[in-house]
């Protein structure tokens, strides 16, 4: 079983920062081995290397973990921070902190693989933002049809975010595991509910200011 190789100066590995496989330098290699006798596998000996990259475009730096064992066929190879799966979007700093907090946690979920625990936190963010706009008034049914009455929501948007609220509590109460597309497509919906709530109505305040008014006739 052959351990795993030294790393070249120089390979294409992912970015989060460029958001796409780059060209990365290796900046540093530190490696830890050992071996034992074990009563019921005789010797076995194992080995972990870690390898600092550099992207070459940003500058961005990852460490990458290698574990070898010699009963295990397979190398583990970890990379810190993980790949991110999805980018947060660009406005998030807009949303109260709670919110940041609770969608900072989804998507670290979603970059360690997972997918019911990302539908669960969706979930509890859309009950986060009926909640806090139109008051605990019970089932999450009844929440989306008060956001839909007090304008927050059009009557199609309330039916895609049942559906989104739906993957939520079957990943909760029935331990459902939905595809990564799903996943994004789960995740579309609620940067949607949090970006019309939050978001566009600031913005078109602001368009209403910098427009000049037509001119009458």
């Amino acid at each position: 079983m052959q351990k795993a190789k030294a790393a070249p100066k120089f390979e294409r590995v992912h970015c989060n920062m460029c958001g796409q496989k780059t060209k990365h330098r290796l900046l540093k290699v530190a490696t830890d081995r050992g071996r034992e006798e074990q009563e019921s596998a005789g010797e076995v000996s194992w080995e972990t290397t870690n390898e600092m990259l550099e992207c070459c475009g940003c500058a961005n730096v990852v460490l990458r973990r290698t574990d070898w064992f010699s009963e295990d066929p397979d190398l583990k190879v970890r990379y810190f921070p993980p790949a991110a799966s999805r980018t947060p979007p660009r406005w998030d700093y807009k949303l109260p902190t709670s919110l940041q907090l609770l969608l900072d946690e989804v998507y670290r979920s979603l970059d360690a693989d997972n997918v019911r625990l990302p539908m669960m936190g969706a979930r509890a963010l859309i009950d986060m933002v009926a909640t806090e706009k139109v008051g605990d008034v019970g089932s999450f049914g009844q929440k989306l049809k008060k956001l839909e009455n007090d304008g927050f929501v059009s009557p199609k948007n309330r039916e895609v975010l049942e559906a989104a609220l739906d993957v939520g509590s079957a990943a909760a109460h029935r331990g459902h595991a939905v595809s990564a597309s799903q996943a994004n497509d789960v995740m579309d919906i609620v940067e949607n509910l949090l970006q019309a709530v939050y978001v566009f109505s600031d913005v078109a305040r602001k368009l209403k200011q910098t427009t000049p008014p037509r001119k009458k006739r």
